[in-house]
């Protein structure tokens, strides 16, 4: 979940572009020990999605590692050289650990962004869909076949079914002119929908977007820039649906990321209002099987360290209550970026987002929504 395109960790950017690139129902008491978390998949290249499947198997997508191809992007320090290629893949875990590429899709490496690829996953019947690259109107190529775009994963490959960047260009819901980023998509956040159609927050073009799966139509469900006090770029990262029927978005916030800026916000009938306020540099919301929203926080932005301004280890878990009241059930997590649960009530969290290549993994939290506020 880079930041969200060249927006993300731009001042229109999200996640590197994420980095320089309740308890359970009838519960009543939290475990008096937590399980220690079990590694469930490694080796991966920015893990940004993760999905538990029915059968137990784990699915991941990550942001790649670039390509060969090469073209000139505008990026955070201007004009630059940048590149993309078929690295970024599609990961399916099977319960007994063994893992497999699904599919290799594009993935887009913008100096002072880094490598932008999959983001997060969603399921309709037997169909995997994930959301794929980033693209902005002021780069030298056109864009390639399934950059910008919601993809449909399976065992032969990956089909491009909705061309985002399109109904970006066409539209331009959140209004930003060129010398700001112009023409920027990143279809990050993805969610199925009980009227079978996809739903996708869009880091770089700042809105959330209806995806029909059938035809590709996309159509805009609400613009959310401007809503967390650093400019147009609120930089949308998560979407899902709550017990209420309305959607529930995480914004990141856009550079640099202050504390407290980040908030998930709910969308019903295409109206927006904050839901859950205060938090900081939000990659994901996701629907426990608890009814309680659990958003993940990749932690926090230093720029005065000297070093590397996104802290280590600052990343959590928090769980939302009916009136959007925040407790942290997770913490010490390492550029987590989403977050996905089993019947149980089990966590898997993709974690290491950003870093070096095949330092990736997702980790798995016995009984997290039965975890008591830290």
């Amino acid at each position: 979940m880079r930041s969200s395109s060249a927006r993300r960790f731009s001042a229109r950017s999200p996640l590197a572009a994420l980095v320089l690139g309740g308890l359970l129902v009838g519960c009543t008491q939290a475990p008096t020990a937590q399980t220690p978390p079990r590694l469930v998949a490694s080796g991966l290249n920015g893990p940004q999605g993760v999905y538990v499947a029915g059968d137990g198997s784990v699915w991941v997508s990550e942001d790649g590692l670039g390509g060969n191809t090469t073209f000139t992007a505008v990026g955070p320090g201007g004009p630059a050289q940048a590149n993309y290629g078929d690295t970024a893949r599609v990961v399916r875990v099977a319960p007994d650990g063994t893992q497999s590429v699904v599919a290799s899709n594009p993935s887009v490496n913008v100096p002072g962004i880094g490598p932008t690829g999959g983001g997060k996953i969603a399921v309709i019947g037997s169909n995997v869909y994930v959301g794929n690259g980033v693209w902005n109107a002021a780069f030298s190529v056109p864009r390639p076949a399934k950059v910008a775009a919601v993809l449909r994963v399976g065992e032969g490959g990956s089909q491009e079914v909705a061309n985002i960047f399109a109904f970006e260009a066409a539209t331009n819901p959140d209004g930003v002119p060129p010398e700001q980023g112009g023409i920027d998509t990143h279809p990050y956040g993805l969610t199925a929908g009980p009227d079978g159609q996809l739903y996708v927050a869009d880091a770089g073009a700042n809105a959330l977007f209806r995806v029909d799966p059938a035809s590709g139509a996309v159509s805009l469900v609400a613009s959310l820039a401007g809503l967390t006090g650093t400019g147009a770029q609120s930089v949308p990262t998560g979407v899902t649906f709550g017990n209420d029927g309305s959607l529930y978005v995480s914004l990141l916030s856009g550079g640099p990321f202050p504390s407290g800026a980040a908030r998930v916000v709910r969308v019903s009938g295409g109206a927006v209002s904050d839901f859950a306020t205060g938090m900081t540099m939000l990659t994901d919301v996701e629907r426990g099987p608890d009814g309680k929203l659990y958003a993940v926080s990749f932690g926090r932005f230093d720029a005065s360290s000297g070093g590397n301004p996104f802290v280590a280890n600052a990343g959590s878990v928090i769980r939302l209550g009916t009136n959007g009241d925040r407790e942290t059930v997770l913490s010490g997590l390492n550029y987590p970026t989403s977050i996905a649960f089993n019947a149980d009530g089990d966590a898997f969290v993709a974690e290491n987002g950003v870093g070096a290549p095949g330092s990736g993994r997702v980790m798995r939290y016995t009984g997290l929504t039965r975890y008591a506020a830290q």
